[in-house]
């Protein structure tokens, strides 16, 4: 992540799951419940905007009183569910979650979002039985329930182990600096490989603590600390505050993408040529100034790491606020990069640290299935990764390896090929096997391009000394 200034310095649990429900749609989207098709104890309202369908179902402020779905599922199993909800008010509104008639949870936190025109999906999991299942939410509290604009309901199996262990490079990417560019820090790398090479788009930080983007390419990863680094800020990209970058080939536009932050914004440039680095566009910005339900939910976090993926039909942008809010936008392919709505919150902690930023999400090759990962703070303060899946672009989610006793990415499941570099295992991309804007990896050839510290470093955020390394799963199950 790319920062104009660094605070110094963690859960949204979910948890396991696996089986299917009615009919969720091209292997890309959940079984989608609307609340206006629900047994709603209050009204069906549409008087805020951002909901789906035609209303929300807005319960009376009372305890015990709510919304109850019918979801219909195939077999027996374990399924995630999601609420999308919004809180205006200025406290949680905890809830009971009821399957059949039984609690099995209750006191759920459906947390401040800021504003009745905000929304969050919170999610969980159940166990369904064959056939037709009621789940029900009720309020706790004389405050009543949220409003509830819809129930996703999504497989939770999963093609990936349950449990991951890595061994790591040494140092491959080091700051280069020139003339003009004097470098402290290469980090937050995005990286394709395509035409017998590997192209790696990073932020630059500089001894002045400034950012910036630069560009290398190689064909085998023992070439990568001899490549040169291309500043992009001689190129149509500009000097200025510039970080975070991803990189991405759009099919439809027979186009490379490289998206990256502006300050308080995210931006885009285009090129028909990736590996040359004068070619690229100059920044158009997606949103014309920050969403307000980031401004009403970020507190003193910053709108940061961007991330975009797409589907057969929509395309939607991931973000973070270093306030333990994930967002997820969407527009359709046909109007990419046009369009991205209003952020919704898709997953929330009230411990910033436990969900702080750095997001991937990346398609599974072969599968229906979506693997998203996320940055915290682990033991120590160290940076680690955590990781759900999903069977649905837009979740909702399903715990992975999301523990520090079982996390996705940490030193504690890392080992060296040499000498331990680093203990902090941050900000940077799994290798795919295509390059186009469905990301998509191989669940048998996990390897992430990461970056890394000196374990006794310290000083200002933006003066560490970051560096690149590659992590390789090395507990394959394939």
């Amino acid at each position: 992540m790319g920062r104009l200034l660094r605070l110094a310095v963690m859960p949204v649990v979910l948890t396991a799951a696996l089986l299917v429900v009615s009919a969720p749609s091209a292997g890309a989207q959940a079984s989608r419940h609307e609340a206006e098709y629900a047994a709603c104890d209050g009204t069906i309202d549409s008087n805020h905007t951002g909901f789906s369908g035609t209303g929300f179902c807005n319960p009376p402020n009372q305890s015990g009183t709510g919304v109850e779905f019918t979801v219909n599922a195939a077999s027996a199993g374990t399924v995630a569910l999601g609420f999308k909800y919004a809180n205006g008010s200025s406290t949680s509104r905890p809830a009971s979650l009821s399957v059949n008639g039984t609690v099995v949870q209750s006191n759920v936190p459906f947390e401040s979002n800021a504003a009745w025109s905000n929304w969050t999906v919170k999610s969980m999991t159940v166990s369904l039985r064959a056939g037709a299942n009621t789940i029900r939410l009720a309020a706790d509290s004389g405050d009543g329930l949220a409003n509830i604009d819809y129930l996703d309901v999504a497989n939770s199996g999963t093609s990936l182990p349950s449990s991951f262990t890595w061994s790591s490079s040494g140092i491959l990417v080091e700051p280069k600096s020139d003339a003009t560019h004097d470098i402290v820090s290469v980090k937050d790398a995005s990286v394709v490989y395509h035409g017998g090479r590997y192209h790696v788009f990073v932020s630059v930080v500089s001894v002045n603590q400034g950012y910036g983007l630069a560009y290398l390419s190689f064909t085998d990863w023992s070439q990568a600390g001899s490549a040169q680094l291309h500043f992009l800020d001689q190129t149509a990209i500009g000097g200025g505050y510039k970080a975070a970058p991803q990189v991405f080939y759009f099919e439809p536009e027979q186009r490379w993408y490289l998206t990256y932050q502006i300050g308080d914004n995210v931006a885009y440039s285009t090129t028909a040529h990736i590996g040359s680095p004068s070619t690229w566009s100059a920044p158009t910005p997606f949103y014309s100034d920050t969403p307000q339900i980031v401004l009403d939910n970020m507190g003193s976090g910053q709108w940061l790491d961007f991330w975009t993926i797409c589907d057969s039909a929509n395309c939607h942008m991931y973000s973070s606020d270093d306030n333990g809010n994930l967002y997820r936008a969407q527009t359709s392919v046909a109007d990419f990069p046009n369009g991205f709505s209003d952020p919704v919150i898709a997953m929330h902690d009230p411990n910033h640290h436990w969900l702080f930023e750095g997001v991937n999400v990346y398609r599974l090759e072969g599968t229906d299935e979506y693997l998203l990962m996320v940055e915290a703070f682990g033991d120590s303060g160290r940076r680690m990764f955590r990781s759900w899946t999903s069977q649905s672009i837009t979740g909702p989610w399903t715990p992975l390896a999301d523990t520090r006793s079982n996390p996705f990415a940490a030193r504690s499941n890392v080992t060296f090929d040499g000498a331990v570099w680093t203990n902090d295992i941050s900000h940077g991309e799994l290798i795919r096997n295509s390059i186009d804007q469905t990301l998509t990896v191989s669940p048998c050839d996990l390897r992430f391009l990461y970056q890394g510290k000196d374990p006794d470093a310290s000083g200002p955020y933006n003066l560490l000394p970051w560096r690149l390394g590659l992590l390789t799963q090395s507990d394959s199950t394939c």
